[in-house]
């Protein structure tokens, strides 16, 4: 009974013990428990002109474009803007600089970074006997063999400054030894679901696939942030544009960042970067669903727009 006894008491401490090391765990900045916003624009299909003549329409476009959305969600490393909340970043007007040479864009979009991505290969090509039928410049579709190409050119880029912080390509291949396109004479996709199980539709999910852990290596390291939404100097509570939704916990500590100074080419006038300077550092003691009140623990004030930040210590 005692060795019964103790097994138990053992058990329930090695329960106890995981328990608590894995709370300790989830605490350490290096385990990305904060997600980082991101905007995702719809892909450039500018320059494959036969992908109008095959007659793919809109809604194909906006269904691709979603899936990358969920794929990158589906990680677990993102918050995925919506259409409708990531239209101002693609306006002309949200991306330009007011005169005082800050970008605005962050403050108008909550996203750090932007991902852009141009359609550079999406072609059907046969390979085998001469059996298969013509389509247009592409070549004869429907042989023995029918071999898909996709391919994306990623560049990721720092909301509030413009920067590029990374070009990538990502890229899939398909087969298909059965696939014929070609309906009344026309051809085309009848609907999303035979364009995602053709050739096509399959090198067009690895593509995005490829994409998706292409970009996570390259945001992989990039440091989370939000921004002040509110100070309030009697109760010295800063609110933030975060929260349940990104990660953001009770206890949490922040450097709250001021952006010091603009760095800007001399030559083009683009915007190379930005100083920052540690104005003092908060504490969560509220979270809510998209935003989060602290503390200021450390500092004397802060100013709608500025940063709060991963502590770099």
């Amino acid at each position: 009974m005692f060795g019964l006894a103790a097994l138990a008491i053992f058990s329930i401490a090695l329960t106890s013990a995981d328990a608590q090391s894995q709370a300790q765990a989830d605490q350490k900045p290096g385990l990305k428990r904060l997600k980082l916003r991101i905007a995702v624009a719809p892909l450039d299909y500018s320059g494959q002109q036969w992908f109008d003549n095959w007659n793919i329409p809109v809604e194909f476009r906006n269904a691709i474009d979603d899936k990358l959305a969920k794929k990158l969600f589906d990680t677990g490393r993102f918050i995925v803007l919506d259409r409708e909340s990531m239209q101002p970043l693609l306006q002309e007007k949200a991306i330009k600089e007011d005169n005082t040479g800050q970008s605005q864009k962050g403050k108008t979009v909550p996203a750090q970074a932007l991902v852009r991505g141009k359609l550079t290969d999406f072609s059907l090509a046969r390979r085998g006997s001469n059996l298969g039928v013509n389509v247009g410049s592409i070549g004869r579709i429907g042989g023995s063999v029918t071999q898909a190409s996709v391919g994306i050119q990623l560049t990721i880029l720092d909301v509030d400054t413009s920067a590029i912080l990374a070009t990538e390509t990502a890229g899939g291949k398909a087969s298909s030894k059965s696939f014929n396109l070609q309906s009344g004479g026309r051809f085309g996709f009848a609907d999303f679901s035979t364009f995602e199980n053709s050739p096509l539709g399959d090198a067009t999910n690895k593509a995005l696939d490829d994409a998706v852990q292409k970009i996570l290596v390259k945001l992989g390291d990039q440091p989370w942030s939000a921004r002040v939404a509110d100070f309030d100097t009697g109760s010295k509570e800063v609110t933030i544009n975060a929260g349940v939704d990104t990660g953001v916990q009770v206890g949490d500590t922040f450097d709250l960042m001021h952006i010091a100074k603009v760095i800007k080419d001399p030559d083009t006038g683009e915007v190379l970067g930005v100083k920052t300077a540690k104005i003092g550092r908060v504490r969560i003691k509220d979270v809510q669903k998209k935003f989060a009140v602290a503390d200021l623990i450390e500092g004397t004030g802060a100013d709608v727009g500025d940063l709060v930040s991963e502590s770099k210590s």
